[in-house]
Formats: structure tokens, C-alpha cells, sequence
């Protein structure tokens, strides 16, 4: 159980659908990734906003599988409506863009997994 204020269990809710999201997809079951992702995008922008930090998270991932799926115009733009998120951002969380945008949430490659 997730304990905090709502914000915080709200972010933790979307990342555990993106981490599970990105399991589906290196799995290679796309279309459940796809789910996920997408039930990630609707949590984060409805209860934290389009210009939050999770928000982008979000939209980075489900942008790879976009691309890994072989659909790279819906790639690009959604990795760009992600930059425009960490550009909004980056004047309230720290200096520079570069300090805040984190590689996808995917956990440590465990060896011998599948």
C-alpha cells in the first residue's frame, strides 16, 4: 500500500502501470502494454495536470513503444508533447532541462528474467 499525500499516490499508481507496461512490451505483448500506457497518460494529465513531471514520464515511454511498434509519427509527436512538458517544468524544479528529464522508468535489467 502506497501511503502520502494524493499526488504522491497518484504518481506511484501511473508508474506502476508504466512499469508494467514496459514488462508487457519487452515481452513482446504489445497490445497489453498499450493499455497500460495509455490508463498511465489518462491517471497522470486528469489528476496531475498535462505539465507535470509524471506526465512526461508517461508520455516518453509509451512514445518507445510507439516507435517500436512502427508507429513513428505518433512517436515523434508524442516525444515532443514530452519535451514540451520537461521545457514547462524545468524553471520550477531545478536549472537546467538536462538535470530533470530521467530515461524511461524501466527497472534494472535482471539477468535471466523474461
Amino acid at each position: 500500500m502506497v501511503t502520502g499525500t494524493a499526488p504522491e499516490k497518484i504518481s506511484a499508481a501511473a508508474r506502476s502501470f508504466v512499469i508494467w507496461g514496459n514488462e508487457f512490451s519487452r515481452k513482446g505483448r504489445y497490445a497489453a502494454a498499450e493499455t497500460l500506457y495509455q490508463r498511465a497518460l489518462m491517471l497522470a494529465e486528469k489528476t496531475l495536470g498535462r505539465l507535470h513531471p509524471v506526465t512526461a514520464e508517461v508520455l516518453e515511454c509509451y512514445a518507445d513503444l510507439l516507435a517500436k511498434t512502427g508507429r513513428q509519427s505518433e512517436s515523434m509527436a508524442m516525444k515532443r508533447r514530452a519535451k514540451a512538458v520537461w521545457e514547462a517544468c524545468a524553471p520550477r524544479l531545478c536549472r537546467s532541462y538536462k538535470e530533470i528529464q530521467p530515461h524511461c522508468l524501466r527497472g534494472p535489467e535482471r539477468e535471466g528474467a523474461d
